[in-house]
């Protein structure tokens, strides 16, 4: 190329020049060679230069859910099969060295059946057909094509010592501090789950991280991330090592009033990933700045973070009337939290990493006023306005969260986390709080609490133990939070062997944006018998803080909440007992490869996973069994994973698990004819005088097993098929009607360009 371009200027000087005499054409060329070489280095692409690239990848993924034994709950899922594809499209352009720009373009297609949806251009029009199917990642706004998480574009500028992109889009991944914007999951991610959003890899390196030397944070499986939609700006490099990055988003869950944030949740919004635009009734802002390099590897960082909704919401009749109905004056509250961080190396073998914060609750009461023109005092929904309130502010109250990781003992890193929550102490984004919706301040505390995720409330420590050796490693876990004051006994917990696939196999299920509770999309109207929580006027209550008991699903996760009642009498008169909670929790994973064993080369992997966690009124250094004196629930978690690298580009994985929660202090809600032809004197129920129905007691004694098998290929370079079988049973020892069984299967093929 640089010889071609060259022999073309010169003949081109060559062709003006050939008619004077010599010495003048000699002269001519010789005053033209500057101009020749720059012509010539002008039409070249630097290094770094590149016009335009295109990258990305396809996915085509196939499901079947089969249900051999059924709960009259899922009967409608009797049998489903899905089949949809993915084109993601990552492009970039590079005019020059200093400016990229790129967007990134989701095409997801339902292969189940294409259909028109005419709820696409009639979005505020209520659903009435309910052979009417949600496409891809069953989105709930109906539309007829959806997104996913890729849609966004941005601009990279660098110059010097500046540096800095600014992206906006659908969602968009940061994180700042721990107490800010920071993501919290502990849980071991295991080989048998293959995420839809692995990064690109061979399959030997997928089982090498989470088989042979799991990776225990960073990369897409493991990463402490936010999702948001809306305007990010990172300014990666500033002079004197500084950096700083700003956040402007309007989320659709955070919208307190009627549009997306209540409506098309069916009044229950759940965990999601925050798809969002610009026309919401809430807003996020984040700020950071941070000096880098402090005693060569410290960073020290400023952060901000606040929540502040729009006041006109009073005027939408679904979040107004909801308070209403519940003899409450409406409400909105603003948060901001302001913290400092520290991390780094303080000597080589050891790493701090610490953030202090304080909360600011701003509420906005909304009262009636007779001074409101038009108030009619017989419509109790009239002479509300954005002009008739009051406000007032609460806090600052104070977080605290330390992690230390030490290597000063060779071949055994320990790891060491302290937190302190003071009761009040409030920040959406941060790990502090395991819901992504930031108006959801419930008074609840999780089974596994501290140990895999925070809330607030809540003081203790976490430690890790993590050696490895040749040929295995192993990873010890134990846990001790307690709540700082007396809370509400409503307990949480998530179903961690089976709890995705069951969540997948609902109707309900939605992948960014699930309906909060699970047994919703039963068109039959049959639900799942669950135990009781706190029961509001007609079952109903504030939409954002009902804890009514029952399935609940996240992103990716099924949970189900109870409140631990000691009598029936607690249950029909709705005085919920109050302690301040202990959560125990402890763990151990080992992995050893067995393949010299068998005089073989090939690594044959055996890995497992044990558990116990629990929740009690009192101090329990371990959760053993229900009984114990004081114990809400316990919980059993085990999990044995086998895997063979049959070749360096086929492995082979098996599953084998079982996973229990039990607790003596629940109760089930019936009406009259169902709860005389269940109980009988041994069992004694509370009938409420006022109400036909009796409050039965209902221990929970759940067993969840699952056994299967599955491969990871790369068939070709760049292209693998990813497959999964599993047979799993869920067993409800007090109440038959919740068992079932059930045959998954599911298989991808993503190809990477």
């Amino acid at each position: 190329m640089r010889k071609t371009v060259s022999s073309l200027l010169l003949a081109s000087s060559l062709g003006a020049a050939w008619a004077l005499p010599p010495q003048l054409q000699l002269d001519s060329l010789h005053a033209s060679l500057d101009t020749l070489s720059g012509n010539m280095e002008s039409t070249l692409l630097g290094k770094d230069d590149l016009p335009l690239a295109v990258s990305g990848y396809m996915a085509f993924r196939l499901k079947n859910f089969h249900y051999s034994e059924e709960s009259p709950w899922i009967k409608e899922d009797r049998a489903r099969t899905s089949v949809d594809a993915v084109l993601n499209v990552n492009i970039v352009a590079m005019p020059n060295s200093y400016i990229t720009l790129f967007t990134n373009l989701s095409f997801p297609f339902d292969l189940s059946g294409i259909y028109s949806n005419y709820l696409a251009k009639h979005p505020t029009n209520a659903p009435g057909n309910y052979d009417e199917r949600a496409l891809y990642d069953h989105s709930t706004d109906f539309y007829s094509s959806t997104i996913n998480e890729e849609l966004n574009v941005g601009v990279d500028i660098r110059a010097g010592v500046f540096g800095a992109y600014i992206t906006a889009g659908g969602v968009i991944w940061a994180n700042a501090s721990p107490l800010t914007m920071w993501e919290r999951e502990t849980n071991p991610r295991f080989v048998w789950q293959y995420e839809l959003f692995e990064d690109e890899k061979t399959v030997s390196t997928y089982y090498k991280e989470k088989a042979f030397k799991p990776v225990k944070e960073g990369g897409r499986a493991f990463w402490t991330n936010r999702s948001f939609g809306g305007v990010f700006a990172n300014i990666y490099q500033l002079p004197y090592d500084m950096k700083a990055q700003f956040l402007v988003s309007q989320p659709i869950d955070a919208d307190m009033a009627t549009r997306d944030g209540l409506r098309m949740y069916g009044g229950q919004p759940g965990e999601l990933e925050m798809t969002g635009g610009y026309d919401f009734r809430g807003t996020v802002f984040h700020g950071r700045v941070a000096k880098e390099k402090i005693a060569d590897n410290l960073t020290v960082g400023l952060n901000y973070m606040g929540v502040t909704y729009d006041e006109g919401s009073i005027y939408e009749d679904e979040f107004r009337n909801q308070w209403i109905t519940a003899g409450k004056s409406p409400v909105l509250l603003n948060t901001h939290v302001i913290s400092a961080d520290v991390k780094g190396n303080f000597t080589p073998k050891l790493f701090l990493m610490a953030d202090v914060g304080v909360s600011i609750t701003d509420s906005t009461v909304f009262y009636q006023s007779a001074s409101v023109d038009g108030f009619d005092s017989t419509n109790r929904s009239s002479g509300y306005s954005r002009d008739a309130k009051r406000s007032a502010m609460a806090g600052p109250k104070v977080g605290l969260y330390v992690k230390a990781q030490s290597k000063y003992v060779e071949g055994w890193p320990m790891t060491a986390e302290l937190v302190f929550f003071q009761p009040g102490f409030y920040s959406p984004y941060s790990l502090s709080n395991p819901s992504r919706f930031p108006g959801w301040r419930k008074d609840e505390t999780y089974l596994n609490a501290g140990a895999l995720r925070y809330s607030p409330n809540m003081a203790g420590i976490n430690f890790k133990l993590e050696p490895t050796f040749n040929r295995g490693y192993f990873d010890f876990q134990y846990a001790q939070h307690r709540q700082i004051d007396p809370g509400q006994d409503v307990v949480a917990f998530n179903y961690r062997l089976n709890g995705r696939s069951m969540w997948e196999s609902s109707n309900s299920w939605t992948k960014h944006k699930p309906i909060f509770v699970a047994d919703s999309g039963r068109a039959s109207g049959a639900t799942y018998i669950a135990r009781a929580g706190i029961q509001r006027d007609a079952g109903e209550g504030i939409k954002m803080y009902r804890q009514r008991g029952g399935l609940y699903g996240g992103t990716w996760e099924l949970w189900e909440s109870f409140v631990a009642y000691e009598k029936g009498t607690q249950v029909a008169k709705q005085e919920v007992p109050m302690h301040a909670k202990w959560s125990s929790y402890m763990s151990f994973m080992g992995g050893y490869d067995i393949g010299h064993w068998l005089g073989t080369d090939r690594n044959v992997m055996m890995t497992a996973f044990l558990a116990l966690s629990g929740v009690s009124t009192s101090f329990a250094p371990l959760a053993v069994s229900e009984k114990q004196s004081n114990m809400l629930m316990t919980s059993f978690y085990g999990q044995f994973e086998p895997t063979v690298a049959v070749t360096p580009t086929f492995h082979m994985v098996g599953i084998l698990g079982l996973e229990t929660f039990r607790s003596e202090k629940a109760y089930v809600i019936y009406s009259a004819p169902n709860a005389v032809s269940r109980y009988t004197d041994t069992n004694p129920t509370y009938v409420n005088e006022v109400s036909p129905y009796y409050y039965g007691k209902a221990p929970i004694n759940y067993r969840d097993f699952a056994i299967g098998l599955g491969f990871d290929w790369d068939f070709s370079d760049r292209v693998g098929l990813h497959f999964r079988y599993k047979f799993m049973t869920h067993s409800d020892e007090t109440i038959s009607e919740n068992n079932w069984h059930s045959h998954y299967i599911a298989a991808e093929t993503k190809a990477w360009f």
